[in-house]
């Protein structure tokens, strides 16, 4: 045999040797991302580029079906699941909202049990990333404030989640009343809800601290604990202090403002049918300047 033929013979074999083990030996898929996306009030006019974008390549899509109706236009081919039906849903109730109206021996097993199920689908979620496929879990407004999306996070990663940022009820509201949060020579803005605002050693602990300075409060589910709420700020503010709730914020026909004070907000909003979709802000801001120059120090 010449050397000239070895020669080819032996980057033959080299070729064909090499080529199959590249190929028989694939490394595996990069892995997927979980991403938790805001996709704020209402509908898909008020979602980001982002937010869309990321639906549209999502191998799975978590959702509730009224927001997956609301964003079926960006979600055709995908397949989507309600998470929320489940693991949410417990003999008929909400159960981490009403998780009080279960006997007390029976609220640590219901959380036991709750939290088992969702463990275990996290399990699935975290073998479809491991596939290299992308889950998106729609989240109505701004998912990082009083969000259930954080539950099912709580299982996975740092590095296999990402979060696209979504417009916020506050925002949404202070857009409605057409004023700024920080307005009303403001030095703060809280947001919280009455579950967190009333302590449970001192119930009127942060009603009480807080009136010593100028500022927004903010609170989120609170229509159902509204006069609880009213009569503790009561007790360390003037009954003048402006308030307003703001109900379905941004949702074209449903939304509507309803103004009114400490005094009176209670006997203005008897009316309104809606008792749970409302955003409830309490501060000079709804009536003083909505913007305070700065001084310096």
């Amino acid at each position: 045999m010449s050397k000239f033929k070895l020669i080819w013979l032996t980057l033959f074999f080299c070729l064909f040797f090499f080529g199959w083990k590249i190929t028989g030996s694939a490394a595996p898929p990069r892995p997927g991302t979980f991403f938790v996306i805001g996709t704020g009030p209402a509908g898909p006019e008020h979602a980001t580029l982002k937010a869309i974008e990321t639906m549209r390549k999502a191998d799975l899509v978590l959702t509730h079906p009224e927001l997956a109706k609301k964003f079926s236009s960006y979600l055709k081919g995908k397949k989507i699941e309600d998470p929320w039906k489940e693991l949410w849903m417990h003999q008929g109730k909400i159960w981490m909202k009403d998780l009080h109206l279960f006997k007390p021996e029976e609220r640590q097993a219901v959380v036991a049990e709750k939290t088992r199920e969702r463990d275990e689908y996290v399990k699935q979620l975290k073998a479809i990333l491991a596939q290299g496929k992308n889950v998106a879990l729609l989240d109505g407004g701004d998912p990082t404030i009083y969000s259930r999306a954080f539950w099912l996070v709580e299982g996975l990663e740092p590095e296999q989640v990402e979060i696209i940022p979504g417009v916020g009820a506050l925002a949404a509201s202070m857009a409605a009343l057409k004023k700024s949060s920080t307005g009303g020579g403001a030095r703060f803005v809280l947001q919280t809800a009455p579950f967190a605002f009333f302590g449970k050693k001192d119930r009127d602990d942060l009603a009480r601290d807080l009136s010593r300075s100028p500022g927004t409060l903010a609170f989120y589910m609170g229509l159902a604990d509204m006069e609880n709420l009213v009569n503790s700020l009561k007790k360390y503010n003037p009954g003048n202090l402006p308030v307003a709730v703001v109900y379905n914020a941004a949702y074209p026909q449903k939304e509507k403002v309803v103004k009114g004070t400490l005094d009176n907000i209670m006997a203005k909003i008897a009316p309104e049918p809606e008792k749970w979709l409302g955003m409830i802000i309490v501060g000079q801001c709804l009536e003083g300047s909505a913007f305070t120059l700065s001084e310096g120090n």
